[in-house]
Order: C-alpha cells, then structure tokens, then sequence
C-alpha cells in the first residue's frame, strides 16, 4: 500500500494528517478547491487519476447548527459525498471519519463501538446514513469515530475558548455536556497506524478521560495561563442553539491502543498556540 488520498486535507484533521504523513507513502490531501465530493464527475476525475491504494475521507459537513439548518446541504455533502467516494474507491481501502453524534447521548458510560447508534439531530443522522453507505457498499473498509476534536488550528472548542477568554474576560459554557475531548495531531497518528495495520471494523479513537465542557474549559483557560478568567457554568437550554447535543457523548477504545490523556494533549497544543496570545491564529 502505497497511495493514499485525503479528503478535506485543509480541514482539522486533514491538515494533521498531512502534516504527519510517512515518508513511504505517496500522499495526496484535496480539499473542496480540487475535488467536490458532491459532484461525481470531480471525485471519479480524482481517483481515476490517482489510483490511490486507501482513501481516508475526512471530508464532511461538521457544523452541526448548520446541519440542522441546511440539512440538504448535510445531506449532499455528507451522505451522498461519501456515497461518490464509495463508489469511485473500488478496490481500494476506505478509511472513514465518523462522530460521536451517531449516539444520542442518553446513557452515563462511554460507548463501545458495537452500541447501537441513535442520533438526536442531523449532523449525526446525515453520518450514521454516511457510516451505513460506507459498510455496505466498501468491501474493504474502516469507520472511525472520534469526538470533540481540537488542534492548535481550524475551529473548535479549545480556539473558541481562548479567544472568547481573551476579548470578553468571562466566560458561559455549558456543564450538561459530557464527552471525549480529542487531540486532531493524536488522532492522526493513530489513523495513520490504522493504515499501516490494515485492520477493517468500526473504530473508536479519542483521547482518554471524560469531561463537560464546562470543565474542559476552565481546565483550557488555565493551561494556557489565563486561569483568573471566571468561567460559569450553564444548560444547554440557555444556549438556545438550532441542534441538539447528546449530553453524553463519550467513546470508548476498545478496539484499538488507547491516546494519552487529554490533558497531556491539551498542554501540547496550547504550547503550539505559544501560550495566550492567539492573534496569529
């Protein structure tokens, strides 16, 4: 196995994966700029020209109050983009990138990869549909589900702490929220040993440890030395947002070796940020 494609290479995980990449494969990442995976024409172009020996497709829809708000949008890029990637892979292996939202959240211990999936909203409705086209149409497959990414790059919850942390000198973070926070480099790497292994099933990868967001983020503003900064806790109801979350949405490994502590992977990417001056970023 030598090529491998990613999809949505400039994305979070994209870009950790392609920082990351080994030196014995030829790696291609393409992003929405060079292949739309909601057009087919753009996706069998791609890999009829590639040939690529794997897929990783990290190339989704992830706003998840946009979801809710466009879901034909969800839809097209989620389902029927991953639909065209099946379809266009043939022999090839596909490694596909799925979330914690396919769970809807109701039970207080994490989950195992063989719980049964039942999602609140669409963001999780459009990538368990995903998940499903992936095993019945890639006969040589990966589903790995992760959870609450986060990078020193890109949108997420560990940015849009600091920054909110910054500018307004408070915060409000919701505490009815518990889950597995995950480190985007840490994931990477584990799903490039996933490559080199080539193992098929459905995954879960996360960091370790479990906590709400309220307590991720007073735990964020204090490793990145902002520790005065009150943090209050509130419901998701006040939050009033278009989507659901699960309230409980944590995974479990046990398929796979276990990631490091999150906080071992948070203190690593606010020393990439460079402590609390985020203007760069």
């Amino acid at each position: 196995m030598n090529r491998i494609l990613i999809t949505g290479a400039k994305g979070m995980l994209g870009r950790a994966l392609m920082e990351q990449r080994p030196s014995q494969y030829d790696v291609l990442g393409v992003d929405v700029e060079e292949v739309d995976v909601t057009s087919v024409r753009d996706v069998r172009r791609c890999l009829a020209g590639f040939r690529p020996d794997a897929v990783i497709h990290c190339a989704a829809m992830t706003d998840v109050d946009g979801c809710e708000t466009d879901p034909d949008s969800a839809r097209r890029i989620n389902v029927e983009g991953t639909r065209n990637v099946v379809e266009a892979c043939g022999d090839a292996r596909l490694i596909h990138v799925s979330t914690d939202f396919v769970f809807d959240g109701r039970r207080t211990t994490p989950y195992a990869e063989d719980d049964l999936p039942a999602p609140i909203g669409v963001y999780g409705s459009t990538k368990l549909a995903a998940e499903d086209c992936v095993r019945e149409a890639a006969p040589d497959h990966a589903i790995v589900r992760t959870a609450w990414t986060f990078a020193p790059w890109g949108r997420n919850f560990v940015l849009s702490i600091l920054r909110a942390a910054r500018e307004q000198g408070r915060l409000r973070v919701v505490a009815d929220q518990v889950g597995s926070p995950t480190y985007a480099p840490d994931l990477a790497a584990a799903l490039w040993r996933l490559v080199a292994a080539d193992r098929g099933g459905t995954f879960h990868l996360v960091n370790s440890g479990v906590v709400s967001r309220y307590d991720f983020a007073r735990e964020v503003v204090i490793a990145a030395g902002m520790g005065d900064v009150p943090v209050e806790p509130i419901t998701s109801a006040e939050l009033n947002q278009p989507a659901m979350r699960p309230p409980y949405s944590a995974l479990a490994n046990t398929k796979l070796p276990a990631l490091r502590h999150y906080r071992e992977a948070l203190a690593d990417c606010v020393a990439r940020l460079g402590g609390p001056d985020l203007e760069a970023h």
